[in-house]
């Protein structure tokens, strides 16, 4: 055999050989295939009815509306009670053999929903279903559950909304980010890399869920946005020579009292910024006020409830309202269940955590009508003041008791504001027909009044408050008078107010009525011609006849009003226990040409001399009162929260130091 025809056999039989190894390979990767294909169809759990769509979604929940929100986000959605979908079940699917969650789940298949979404699902029993890892925690954040359907699942999938956002607000941010965290609506999320040409494609349908997801970082910075504006308007942007504090937190609006003992008792409610959209804001604000005691001018972490007065927290449902009295030593709260009660501190208790010991004095008789203004003092008892038809009234109660003491009944005199001189003295600013005026009462004297008119004090065209300090036999009183500008005026009085009741300086110029002797008048034509005199005008023994109270004008001249200001107009004295200096609220543009709104604190002395701005800002400071020892001043100041139609009010400290 020649080399030529041994070389074509060993190739025929290499081909041979290579042609039987081919075989062998093709029949194994047949059966493979045979087996692989028998495995999918008859041993593999799988979908059926309509193949299984991302974008379906099928809703059991016991509140309405989430299929309009789905749907608004680009998904095919339908909703309904899991009784309502298990009972719907029994009739579209033929020979059901389950029931409950299986058969919603059974429904959900056949009609090609991607996913199931269960509303409460610490409510709902998943141990008959495959779920794989077993079923998840359910903490308390959680508000829905979803379940891979049909093709997605076998086992199913299971997952959770994470813990909500603080700040982005509304049901459908929570579903989408339970929805977003399966896997194949998670390809279509903007971070995922590498996603398929079905997950562009879902991304493109899905577009408004994916948007809605995402305003939630954007919220995020909003907000964290806002409460740095606040927080900047509030500490940073004071000019003034000593910058004032907060008494509290930024986050909380509410009001600072000074107390008789030094500390601050600050009444506050906190809020949180949120959102819905991520371009405009909104406040969720606390159910709750809570009332904190502490030095004035510390750090609010310092601060500690004021547990003594309803354990140191109100409800706002409550409709609480609060009056201090202008020594600090008796608070009145009104609330809806306990109505109007007198607390009275015991001004010996010092330090943070005893600054707050207030006791209950018992509940307070309900005003009339028309007594609005309730003024307490620290004594115990509560002056109102108002105008009851036309009579202007002035009354005194006292806590625990039910009888009122009538100190005023004045004819035609609208009374506007009370404050108490002392124990037992009050005055009032008022307007009569005879023009503007304050009126002087006494507890031990009742129904006898004295008028002094406003022509004391200098173009005085109207009266507005009067405040009083160094409170005894020769109280320091200030009044606010006039309107362009309002100043603030130091009321001297010529001799103590014991004297000025027993003997008060009267008017040698006070009027006598008219002569209404017309012939022989009878009693009825008296009383008709007395009835149109001005009450201030009618003698002492008339009135006393007439059963009105005794009213003493006052002579002017024996009275001397000292102008503490000469521009811009002055709102909310505050007069600092010792009568040393006054504290108030002044606007006026020479502060800021800009904004003739805008008011600040400022303080003078009682005696004169220069006045001090306390703040200097663009924002409105008012309302201020000073600590007993006259080292701080207390106010609120208004803040425009951005983004928000929200105005409020946060309670702020500043120090006085020299001068």
């Amino acid at each position: 055999m020649t080399d030529a025809e041994f070389g074509s056999r060993s190739d025929l039989e290499a081909l041979r050989r290579s042609g039987r190894g081919k075989v062998v390979v093709l029949l194994v990767l047949l059966v493979a295939a045979l087996g692989a294909a028998g495995w999918f169809f008859f041993l593999r759990k799988q979908g059926t009815g309509n193949p299984e769509d991302p974008a379906k979604v099928l809703v059991v929940a016991r509140t309405r509306g989430y299929s309009i929100v789905l749907t608004d986000a680009g998904f095919e959605a339908a909703e309904g009670t899991f009784e309502a979908w298990e009972l719907k079940a029994k009739e579209e699917v033929p020979n059901l053999e389950v029931a409950g969650i299986e058969a919603i789940m059974t429904l959900a298949d056949r009609f090609g929903y991607g996913y199931v979404v269960f509303e409460k699902p610490r409510d709902v029993d998943f141990s008959a279903l495959d779920i794989e890892g077993g079923t998840p925690e359910l903490p308390e954040h959680v508000r829905f559950a979803v379940l891979s359907a049909g093709d997605f699942a076998f086992p199913h999938v299971m997952t959770v909304n994470p813990k909500p956002s603080d700040v982005l607000r509304g049901s459908s941010v929570v579903i989408l980010q339970a929805l977003f965290l399966q896997e194949r609506l998670a390809e279509t999320l903007p971070d995922a890399e590498s996603p398929s040409i079905g997950a562009i494609q879902l991304r493109d349908r899905l577009g408004e869920g994916l948007e809605r997801l995402a305003q939630i970082p954007e919220a995020e910075q909003m907000a964290e946005k806002i409460v740095h504006q606040v927080r900047r308007q509030l500490e940073e942007e004071e000019r003034a020579e000593r910058k004032a504090g907060l008494v509290g937190q930024p986050l909380e609006s509410g009001s600072p009292f000074v107390l008789a003992n030094g500390q601050v008792l600050s009444v506050s409610r906190g809020f949180k910024v949120v959102t819905r959209d991520a371009v405009r804001a909104d406040l969720d604000l606390d159910d709750t006020e809570r009332l904190w005691a502490g030095a004035p001018g510390v750090d609010a972490e310092a601060r500690v409830p004021c547990s003594a007065i309803h354990e140191g927290a109100m409800s706002v449902h409550e409709s609480p309202r609060y009056w201090m009295s202008d020594d600090g030593a008796a608070l009145l709260i009104h609330s809806l269940s306990d109505g109007l009660v007198l607390w009275t501190l015991d001004a010996s208790q010092a330090g943070a955590a005893s600054g707050c010991a207030f006791t209950s004095k018992g509940t307070v008789s309900a005003p009339g009508p028309g007594l609005g203004e309730a003024v307490p003092a620290g004594h115990g008892q509560i002056a109102r003041v108002g105008t009851v038809g036309r009579q202007g009234v002035v009354s005194v109660v006292t806590a625990g008791q039910s009888d009122e003491l009538m100190l005023g009944m004045l004819d035609w005199v609208e009374l506007q504001q009370v404050a108490w001189l002392s124990d037992h003295h009050l005055v009032a600013v008022g307007q009569g027909n005879d023009g503007p005026g304050l009126y002087f009462f006494d507890t031990q004297t009742p129904m006898t009044v004295l008028h002094l008119p406003a022509n004391v004090f200098e173009n005085a065209e109207a009266l507005h408050e009067v405040a009083v300090g160094k409170r005894g036999e020769r109280p320091v009183v200030v009044v606010t008078a006039g309107y362009s500008p309002r100043r603030l005026y130091r009321l001297d009085l010529p001799q103590d107010l014991s004297s000025l009741f027993a003997s008060p300086p009267v008017d040698a110029a006070e009027p006598t009525p008219p002569d209404v002797d017309a012939g022989e008048p009878d009693e009825q034509d008296e009383l008709d011609a007395l009835d149109e005199l001005d009450p201030l005008d009618t003698p002492t023994e008339d009135r006393a006849a007439r059963g009105l109270p005794s009213i003493v004008r006052l002579d002017p001249n024996r009275f001397v009003a000292t102008a503490l200001t000469t521009e811009g107009a002055v709102r909310a004295p505050s007069v600092a226990a010792d009568g040393s200096f006054v504290a108030f609220e002044l606007r006026g543009d020479q502060f800021d040409p800009t904004e003739p709104d805008d008011s600040e604190i400022a303080a003078v002395a009682t005696t004169g001399g220069a006045l001090r701005l306390l703040t200097r800002n663009a924002l409105k400071d008012h309302d201020p009162r000073i600590t007993p020892n006259g080292s701080h001043v207390l106010f609120k100041t208004r803040v425009e929260i951005p983004k928000t139609d929200w105005v409020i009010s946060s309670p702020r400290v500043v120090a006085l130091g020299g001068g």
